[in-house]
């Protein structure tokens, strides 16, 4: 059996995929176990990366039968500019507003569980990657799933 956090990472994958946008190719839509372009070559960028983060368990939101799990996602735009400061601005904010409007619906196909889902955006440019060289954007989504209890 396919764990549930899993079977959400790769459906966040496939919508992302879905979304084509321009000059990112599906095969660079990675899920990672943690976000990382540590081994990443010039070719492979842009990217976006997806991982896990810290799930929560909300006690005073399930039944007797069913526990309500928060599971959090972080998606990660990537790309090497070399501290460009107008070099496909607007590429990276067409993908960042692409990612937040696909992810407002409250379901996310193909995982069941999930009843509800929403999306916190984060910074639209990370200032110390930037200063490194590269461009990264983050943006977390929550996917909150009903969870029989055993």
């Amino acid at each position: 059996m396919t764990a549930i956090l899993e079977s959400i990472l790769t459906a966040v994958q496939t919508q992302i995929q879905g979304l084509d946008l321009t000059d990112i190719p599906d095969a660079s839509v990675y899920v990672q176990k943690v976000p990382s372009t540590r081994n990443f070559h010039p070719a492979d960028f842009p990217a976006i990366l997806i991982a896990s983060g810290t799930p929560k368990h909300n006690p005073a939101k399930g039944t007797n039968l069913r526990d309500q799990i928060e599971y959090q996602v972080g998606v990660f735009i990537v790309d090497a500019d070399d501290q460009d400061q107008t070099l496909n601005r607007d590429k990276y904010l067409t993908w960042y507003e692409e990612i937040v409007k696909s992810f407002r619906t409250p379901r996310l196909s193909g995982v069941s569980s999930v009843v509800n889902s929403y999306v916190a955006p984060g910074a639209v440019v990370d200032p110390s990657w930037f200063e490194a060289g590269e461009y990264h954007a983050g943006i977390t989504l929550w996917f909150i799933s009903w969870e029989a209890r055993t």
